[in-house]
């Protein structure tokens, strides 16, 4: 019987649910934001603050229940410091880019576009793999997360080669709609990883139902 001093486990598959729902919100955030130009500023900050709550909710679970890391440290730390990087990165930038509204951007604010997708990366890297490795979530799902960060990568990787080979005036176009298919891309991998986190939850809520007998308190 669960007591006031022990309370009762959640379960595994509401940690997902939750955070699952978290990612379907900061999309929803992010649409309204750019439909929305006076919601550009505010709805950018609480999109990646829900973000990184949902990043938070897979790392440690509900109670330390439902840690897609199985809590284990290096992959934990690394959702844990990919959602505070987003969240004080986007903070760092709305500060600046409200403090020089008609100046060319400040160098830190420069310095740290050069390290930002760096830092994004390194730490999405090692969390993917963890996620993978730690056999919580089922495959092949286990490595959906890894795949939606390929997807996110790919328009940067390409935005790189192609200003790097071209001139600044010829790259522009097809910089453009690079940058249009990487928000799409964003977008979508949020929804899809979202839609399946919600998915696996509902589904390891109902096996674990199944399978544990009913007990009177």
């Amino acid at each position: 019987m669960a007591t006031s001093q022990n309370p009762a486990p959640v379960a595994p598959g509401r940690a997902w649910t939750v955070g699952g729902v978290l990612l379907l919100v900061s999309v929803v955030f992010g649409v309204a934001a750019q439909a929305v130009t006076t919601l550009i500023g505010a709805g950018g900050v609480i999109r990646v603050a829900v973000y990184a709550a949902a990043l938070l909710v897979f790392a440690f679970g509900l109670r330390g229940s439902g840690s897609v890391t199985a809590r284990r440290p290096l992959g934990t730390a690394a959702l844990t410091v990919l959602a505070v990087w987003l969240v004080l990165g986007q903070v760092f930038s709305s500060v600046l880019i409200a403090a020089f509204p008609h100046d060319s951007p400040p160098g830190s604010l420069l310095q740290f576009g050069y390290i930002d997708p760096f830092v994004q990366f390194a730490a999405a890297l090692v969390a993917v793999i963890q996620i993978a490795r730690a056999g919580v979530v089922p495959a092949p799902w286990n490595w959906a997360p890894a795949w939606a960060l390929v997807a996110v990568s790919v328009p940067w990787l390409l935005t790189q080669v192609i200003a790097a080979g071209d001139t600044q005036q010829s790259a522009l176009t097809p910089i453009i709609l690079i940058g249009a298919l990487d928000g799409l891309i964003r977008v979508g991998s949020a929804m899809f990883l979202g839609v399946l986190a919600i998915v696996c939850g509902d589904r390891l809520s109902r096996s674990r139902s199944r399978s544990t007998p009913s007990m009177a308190d």
